[in-house]
């Protein structure tokens, strides 16, 4: 996707043996019919809001149930089932207000899928967006067609980011230092956006040991999930690990 990185994502809450979310039970790349993606919209400036709002309405494919100036707001309204995405825009705020958000939002709503909405990337962003574990960042020049790519992307547990995120954040020093040539290959596989069972296969280990070097490789690098582990991978093989 132009301007997009689609990364391997953190598993996602499911209703049922496919691992998928009821809102969306296929992949963006199967032709076949899918229910409309339920959207909330939060913070930001109330007209901008809306305008957004309005252009994502008439795009097939997605539905705004409502649009809230924060997320004590969103928190606040009844839903009989809530939004399958949250747009959370992360513009004109002060500093950590987007973390505060995001923490608010997930201690009560853990099925909701959060995807950071701003202008331009911005470290605090992207970091924000890896901490807590959101389903991406999107920028406001995006469009609308794009905007649904990269949201169907996140309905199968994989996360988007702008396109050179990995330089908007600094290196840890001496990461790569601490690492095995087993764990540098899984590393790069990882990167790649490889799931376990292929890296198995890739390999030709058993998915218990890639699990158990998957872990320890995750304890050496400080990071918790893929996400960050493909960001790490980037600065190493960049020269800045």
């Amino acid at each position: 996707m132009p301007g997009l990185d689609v990364l391997p994502g953190p598993p996602l809450p499911a209703e049922d043996s496919t691992g998928l979310p009821a809102e969306w039970r296929g992949r963006p790349h199967l032709d076949r019919p899918r229910p409309a993606i339920t959207i909330a919209l939060i913070g930001g400036q109330r007209l901008l809001r809306d305008a957004t709002a309005s252009l994502l309405t008439a795009q097939d494919g997605l539905q705004v149930l409502g649009t809230f100036a924060t997320a004590a707001e969103f928190l606040a309204a009844d839903f009989k089932r809530s939004p399958a995405v949250l747009l959370l825009d992360c513009d004109g705020g002060e500093l950590g207000e987007c973390g505060t958000a995001m923490r608010e939002l997930g201690s009560t709503c853990s099925r909701c899928r959060v995807v950071l909405l701003c202008r331009t990337a911005r470290e605090e962003v992207v970091r924000c967006a890896i901490e807590h574990r959101a389903s991406g960042v999107l920028l406001k020049s995006y469009s609308t067609e794009d905007i649904l790519a990269a949201l169907a992307y996140t309905s199968t547990g994989r996360t988007v980011l702008p396109a050179g995120w990995q330089q908007l954040l600094p290196a840890q020093p001496g990461c790569a230092a601490r690492l095995s040539p087993r764990h540098r290959q899984i590393l790069a596989l990882i990167a790649a956006g490889r799931r376990n069972d292929e890296i198995a296969l890739d390999l030709e280990l058993s998915p218990n040991t890639i699990k158990f070097h998957i872990r320890a490789l995750y304890s050496r690098l400080g990071v918790r999930n893929r996400v960050e582990a493909a960001n790490l991978h980037a600065q190493i093989t960049s020269g800045d690990g």
